[in-house]
């Protein structure tokens, strides 16, 4: 009696051996053992809080498929300049000859309403932000950059960027947290991001009152139901890797589920 106990508990063993080893390598194959290394994040955790903030507003980095290693430098550029805050970069006013702003022998802008405030951040902060967001060490090649309403220019030391038009306006993005998850040296985040073209009336009145429509430039952005912004929002996923001193943005793309 007791051997047929011994017995039967060495065939129960192997058997959920062999179940654990299979649902292992299945596991493995079809979702890459994430069932079994995954550790959910909540929306508050402090590094999603710090990632979604570095996210907040970043209409380009929401349009399709980025890849940091398929980046062009003038992406890289925008996705930095995106993500510099006040410490990083000190505002230069240069006295206007005539309707030029001259900020040294080799870069000038045109004033804009005779004042000539200049925006300049070093070279070395460019590469500190690559490195830190992205993950990647190059030497950009783009001199010249327009984006957002900025026209940006290069001396081979500092960006020296002038604020041209703020249409930033024109656009209002809309992000929905789903859900989060760490995975070894990654932090995954999933959310759903509706952008909405205002500056087009027949799609802004599909979401606003007409008197928003009309006037958009001068009003506060308009609160949005949850329910619409995951009915008419893309869901994406943006996967951030650790480095050991900081998490940078791996790869950023839309997922067909949802």
């Amino acid at each position: 009696m007791k051997k047929d106990i011994e017995k039967t508990c060495i065939l129960v063993g192997i058997v959920l051996a062999i179940i654990t080893i299979i649902f292992f390598i299945v596991g493995n194959v079809k979702y890459g053992a994430q069932l079994l290394t995954r550790n959910s994040l909540v929306e508050n955790d402090p590094t999603v809080v710090v990632l979604l903030d570095r996210m907040s507003n970043l209409k380009e980095l929401r349009q399709a498929s980025v890849i940091n290693t398929e980046l062009q430098n003038e992406e890289i550029i925008k996705y930095v300049l995106d993500n510099l805050t006040e410490s990083d970069y000190e505002i230069k006013k240069v006295k206007p000859k005539k309707i030029v702003c001259e900020v040294n022998n080799t870069i000038a802008f045109n004033a804009i309403n005779g004042k000539c405030e200049i925006i300049v951040i070093s070279n070395s902060k460019f590469a500190e932000y690559e490195k830190k967001l992205l993950g990647i060490d190059i030497t950009l090649e783009y001199s010249d950059i327009n984006y957002s309403g900025y026209s940006c220019k290069n001396d081979g030391t500092n960006y020296y960027c002038q604020l041209v038009n703020d249409n930033k306006k024109d656009s209002l993005g809309y992000s929905l947290f789903k859900d989060a998850y760490s995975e070894k040296d990654k932090v995954v985040i999933r959310e759903y991001y509706l952008n909405i073209d205002v500056s087009n009336k027949e799609k802004c009145l599909k979401y606003f009152e007409n008197e928003y429509c009309d006037n958009y430039n001068t009003k506060e952005k308009p609160e949005l139901s949850k329910e619409i912004i995951v009915k008419d929002g893309v869901l994406y996923e943006h996967v951030f890797k650790d480095n050991g001193n900081n998490y940078y943005l791996e790869k950023s793309f839309i997922v067909s589920e949802r």
